[in-house]
């Protein structure tokens, strides 16, 4: 039963509301191959209304929606932000270069990287008591003929949660990013996540000692220094659970500092990058992804249970090959993940 409800029935947070008392809201990334994007913003125009503007042939918005705006792009930034074009004007070839032979340039590109770069939707952030949304638009992407992470050995596809933290405040943050260590093995084993992902750096694991840092009962970090620590341990967006936008939300000036080569959007949400994009499947709900997100909230809010689990989690970072403590460790997740199900 457990199983069931995790995989068909979207939980909610433990805390639905933001610091001021407004809904909190979550946003969705899809990557996927096959169906193009023009074709994706008409889809989804006709689900939702809204304006269609392309930016430049590789990166599109559909704007002026009830939840505000989609955006459909090659998952490639150096081409969604026209890099070339701004590369050949900085360096004076744009005499020599004309916009003809830059676009054949871009599309020669696009072409080489089609077979392993994503095309992404990203949804605009949707209220905590609408997800059922975001499985919308994986059925429209799935309909369409959309193909997802298992569709091929070299597809590295992810689906991302961004959703809203329930508070700026470090305390909160940090029992968030403490749960989620706990949990960490146990969403891996329940998840599955794609070997192909698993291998590249996409989803890269928290360091060792990050993660015996934050796990430690000593650790009572200011904001800024938090901020610090992380950037120290994780100047990357590639781990499975980025802070990089949150974080650049609170000091910006402090992240591009630290990282100024870094993509960094910010913004006031996690960025949660364990889940696979399975868009192709029809048995698949993304309320999976999701309710994996939902139990690290909700084990963030049961101190009790945090506080338990913790010493086991830490003995096993010392022994990680220890297939007894980790076999120890995901069942008395599971004890708790079934407990708080059933109430």
């Amino acid at each position: 039963m457990t199983q069931e409800i995790l995989t068909s029935t979207f939980l909610p947070p433990h805390q639905e509301t933001n610091a001021e008392g407004k809904i909190r809201h979550a946003g969705f990334e899809f990557e996927f191959a096959d169906v193009k994007l023009p074709v994706c913003l008409a889809l989804l125009q006709q689900e939702y209304g809204g304006t269609v503007e392309m930016i430049n042939p590789y990166y599109y918005k559909l704007s002026e929606t009830k939840y505000g705006t989609f955006k459909a792009m090659v998952d490639f930034q150096f081409l969604v932000n026209s890099e070339l074009k701004k590369w050949v004007k900085k360096t004076g070839l744009d005499g020599i270069l004309d916009e003809e032979t830059i676009e054949l340039i871009e599309k020669f590109i696009a072409t080489v990287g089609e077979s392993v770069v994503p095309y992404e939707v990203t949804t605009p952030p949707f209220p905590v008591n609408a997800l059922y949304e975001a499985q919308k638009v994986k059925e429209i992407l799935r309909r369409a003929g959309a193909k997802g992470t298992k569709a091929s050995p070299v597809y590295a596809f992810g689906m991302h949660i961004n959703p809203e933290v329930s508070a700026l405040d470090v305390d909160v943050i940090l029992k968030d990013l403490r749960a989620f260590f706990v949990l960490y093995e146990y969403l891996v084993e329940w998840l599955k996540p794609d070997l192909t992902r698993r291998i590249t750096p996409y989803i890269k694991p928290f360091d060792k000692d990050y993660r015996l840092l934050v796990l430690s009962e000593a650790y009572a970090p200011t904001m800024p220094e938090f901020i610090d620590d992380y950037l120290q341990y994780n100047p990357t967006r590639n781990r499975a659970l980025d802070l990089l936008p949150l974080l650049s939300w609170i000091d910006e000036k402090k992240v591009r500092q630290a990282l100024p080569d870094e993509k960094i959007g910010k913004r006031p949400t996690y960025h949660y990058r364990l889940p696979d994009s399975r868009v192709d499947e029809e048995a698949w709900c993304v309320c999976e992804g999701w309710n994996s997100w939902a139990l690290v909230e909700r084990l963030a809010a049961d101190e009790t249970a945090l506080a338990a689990l913790i010493p086991l989690v830490r003995a096993y970072l010392d022994l990680p090959l220890s297939l007894v403590l980790k076999e120890q460790l995901l069942d008395e997740i599971d004890k708790w993940v079934k407990r708080e199900i059933a109430s």
